[in-house]
């Protein structure tokens, strides 16, 4: 069981939408994550399926869950732009969660998918609140022009078997040089949109989570 909540929050001048979702029935504080979502311009927003699969596999391991839309998307305010504008929305939405009651705010988790993974890995300086981070699918470009070959987070990449898009034998290829600890995993079947494995990355998710956040 989970309860979730709309919430509205500021990201510089701008108010973005989010949805806040808690595990019910179990003791506070929680562990908490906040989940990217893939580019607006393919359609990618907050109730895209592998974000709200990995947010309520979240919940129902304990844990809590925050998904934004990036500004300029949907409700959002704003135009959509790149580079240091959205790694200020992620910023944003880290700092919401940290101070929200009833949450942890040294157990949270970043996570991306597609482009909101490209997002986390091109702004690593800017998200030291993560206490670690999970990559779905994330662009093979951005990982060439991240930190993470020196980032000392537990780190998780999930690609599809057969995304044609992030190459799984190149995505492995690029992980060599990351410093530990870090893990792969291999969707079996899966394409980039993950359709019909969403459960699957989202278990991978919510299970690397709950290891990487656990108390101590």
């Amino acid at each position: 069981m989970m309860r979730q909540t709309a919430v509205a929050f500021k990201s510089k001048r701008l108010t973005l939408e989010g949805v806040l979702a808690l595990p019910e029935g179990l003791p506070q504080p929680y562990a908490a994550i906040v989940m990217c979502h893939p580019h607006p311009m393919l359609g990618g927003n907050m109730e895209n399926p592998v974000v709200t699969s990995v947010c309520r596999a979240a919940c129902d391991g304990g844990i809590a869950s925050f998904r934004f839309n990036f500004r300029g998307v949907d409700g959002s305010e704003g135009e959509f732009a790149g580079g240091d504008a959205v790694h200020e929305d992620v910023k944003a939405a880290l700092n919401l969660l940290r101070r929200w009651p009833g949450i942890d705010g040294k157990r949270i988790a970043l996570a991306g998918y597609s482009f909101g993974a490209g997002v986390i890995l091109r702004g690593l300086r800017h998200f030291k609140a993560a206490r670690s981070l999970l990559l779905v699918s994330p662009p093979l470009s951005s990982i060439a022009e991240s930190r993470i070959v020196k980032d000392k987070r537990p780190k998780l990449f999930i690609v599809g078997q057969e995304d044609r898009l992030v190459s799984s034998v190149e995505l492995q290829r690029a992980l060599d040089g990351v410093r530990e600890p870090v893990q792969f995993r291999e969707i079996e079947g899966g394409d980039h949109s993950l359709s019909g494995r969403e459960w699957e990355a989202a278990d991978e998710v919510a299970g690397f989570v709950r290891r990487s956040l656990s108390a101590g």
